[in-house]
Formats: structure tokens, sequence, C-alpha cells
């Protein structure tokens, strides 16, 4: 049984604002998410459907319904926030994708971008690029027609030219239980140098497992999956050093 947190604890992770919601107050994260958003969609001609979601998600959509295995160590309580045994604080904006999917199902689209930003809730330590509530980003391309290996690199390409233009940025082979092909891209915090601790993780991406669409309801369509960390995307793009200056009200 997942340790679960106190109602004091409950109600302390509730009350922090989501620097990627109007509703909390403007911040540069929005335009951010705005832009990446608007970069897609522009590229492609599709639909964009926002896709926001409640904090507190079922245990099977922030795990089952994107494929994790019971024995992952990801659901370990050591760096998950139980609310009980069937509910969490989602620990990944992906959580809100299964219900982003069920949606899209139930109102259909030949092709369509899902958007799906949020708060998210980590037990991590904390340091100048970590933090226990970072702000992630998914972006899920879903289509009736075949998409592959060259959209996915139109995708990457995409917002690299939106977010960091002239940034130097490598791509590593990731494996994630909602993708195949899945890549992490990193991107230089220095554009004037690759040297070894100079990249910083920015996203990882890959083609829409079949099993998570088919368990949506949505066989008969493939997709390109996308999770962007918001906080290290801002921070780059505003030369801040530090991921807790983000909620700095100075």
């Amino acid at each position: 049984m997942p340790i679960s947190l106190t109602d004091a604890q409950l109600a302390r992770d509730l009350d922090l604002p989501d620097l990627t919601d109007p509703a909390d107050g403007p911040h540069a994260i929005q335009q951010l998410t705005e832009a990446a958003a608007a970069a897609l969609a522009g590229a492609w001609g599709c639909q964009t459907r926002w896709c926001r979601g409640p904090r507190i998600v079922t245990v099977a959509d922030n795990y089952d319904n994107l494929g994790y295995q019971a024995a992952a160590v990801t659901r370990d309580a050591r760096y998950t926030r139980y609310v009980d045994d069937l509910r969490m604080l989602r620990s990944h904006s992906s959580a809100l994708v299964p219900a982003a999917l069920r949606g899209l199902a139930a109102r259909p689209a030949d092709d369509v971008l899902l958007v799906c930003p949020g708060i998210v809730y980590r037990r991590d330590a904390i340091d100048w690029q970590h933090t226990g509530t970072p702000h992630q980003l998914d972006l899920w391309r879903i289509s009736r027609r075949p998409l592959g290996e060259d959209s996915l690199n139109e995708m990457i390409t995409s917002l690299l030219s939106a977010l960091v233009p002239g940034r130097p940025a490598r791509q590593e082979p990731r494996r994630h239980p909602y993708t195949t092909g899945g890549r992490q891209v990193d991107v230089a915090r220095d554009p004037a140098s690759a040297a070894a601790g100079n990249w910083v993780e920015v996203w990882e991406c890959g083609l829409a497992h079949p099993a998570v669409l088919a368990r949506a309801g949505l066989a008969d369509r493939s997709g390109l999956a996308l999770g962007l960390g918001l906080d290290r995307l801002l921070m780059l793009r505003k030369g801040i050093p530090d991921i807790r200056l983000l909620r700095s009200a100075d």
C-alpha cells in the first residue's frame, strides 16, 4: 500500500500556484506554452485542443493507461505523492493524456494537437535545475494518417526553432512505455559551447504507442508524443540560473 499524503500536506500542495494556468496569474511560462502549441499547429495546419485537468488524477491514468508496468520503480512512494490507493498528485503532465485521448475518441477529429500543460509533483532532490513541483507540457499529435519518424523529426525541428533558436541540440535514444522509437532532446546551456556538462535535457518524445491509443478507443489512429520541461526551457531562454527563481515574487 502506498504511503499517502496527510490532509495538511495535500492542502499545501494543492494551494501552490500553477504557473501554466492564467487563472493563477500571468507568467512567462504561459507564453512559452502558447509558443510551442502555435509553432506545431502552424507547421501542421491541424486543430488544437487544450486539455487541462485536475491535479489529483487516478493511478490508472498516471501509470496504467500509459503502459507502465506494475513493478515500475517510478510508482514507488519514494518518488510519488499518493492521495490514497487509487489517486495521486500527477507526477507528469502525461497523466493528462489518457483523458484527452478518451475525449478525442468521444469527439473525433482527423488531425489534432492535444496540448496538456500543468504543474506536476515529484519527490525530488532540489538543486538549480530540479524542484519537487516542476511544470511540464505534453504535446500529442493524433491523426488518421500514418505518422512516422519524418513527422517526429519535423516536430523536433519546429519546436527547437520556436523555443530555443540558434542553440546547439542533440538527441539520444530513450525508452518510454507510451512511445516507440523514443528519444531525449538536450539543448546547450551555453550556445557557444557544446562541452561536457553544458547540456540540459529539455524534452523526451517518440511515436505514440499503439497500445496507448487503442486503450483509449483510438486503435485506427497514429500519433506523436512529446513531453517537455517548461521550467528548464524558460531558464534557457531567459538566462535564469536557478529554477527556484521562477517562483520569486521579486
